[in-house]
């Protein structure tokens, strides 16, 4: 997998669509002649397939459900294929990182009921429940255990940009609210350009 993070503004800042999010970064991913995160060998990248996916955003406060389609690429010097995936998407999981830290938010700030939070947006209590626990790993990893004890959940949400992703996913090798599962090769992509300018 190859992530772009070129979006350097405050994820809550952003006034434009995760699907449009989506696009923006899809077209500079493919341009790109980024280098593979397996060999390191550079401008070896060439277009190989696609798969289509499920994008499920937050709209208005609803659920909005698009199909779209992410590039993949195969490197000339290796053979291995990679998936080039726009940070707007979580690895394995169809609802994009706005919806879920929407989500969150929401829970942490309690404007309602568990119940009616899940209902409202679509989703299983146990689903909500996961991406807290894995949120609170992640904030306790990037943080330290003793910071993360005293550092209020959703000033934690607010500072999240572009720059704290990416440096997130170099320290750990895994993208923010994404679980586990995942290999030891993943590494992040460098050669798309700025795309948004912090406000």
């Amino acid at each position: 997998m190859i992530r772009p993070f070129i979006i350097f503004c405050k994820l809550n800042q952003i006034t434009f669509s995760d699907f449009y999010w989506f696009h923006q970064e899809n077209h500079a991913l493919s341009r790109t002649d980024g280098s593979c995160t397996v060999c390191r060998a550079r401008m070896s990248m060439e277009s190989f397939a696609s798969y289509r996916r499920y994008l499920v955003e937050l709209e208005d406060g609803e659920p909005v459900t698009h199909t779209v389609t992410v590039q993949r690429c195969r490197c000339g010097s290796c053979g291995h294929t990679h998936a080039l995936l726009p940070t707007t998407l979580v690895p394995y999981s169809s609802y994009s990182l706005r919806f879920i830290l929407s989500v969150l938010r929401a829970y942490f700030l309690r404007t309602d009921t568990v119940a009616g939070i899940c209902e409202r947006v679509g989703i299983a209590i146990s689903t909500l429940y996961r991406w807290k626990k894995l949120f609170l790993t992640h904030k306790q990893l990037w943080l330290g255990v003793l910071e993360a004890m005293h550092r209020d959940h959703c000033s934690f949400l607010d500072q999240l940009d572009g720059v704290a992703l990416k440096s997130h996913y170099l320290a750990f090798r895994v993208s923010f609210l994404q679980s586990f599962r995942r290999t030891v090769r993943e590494q992040p992509f460098s050669g798309a350009g700025q795309l948004f300018v912090s406000t």
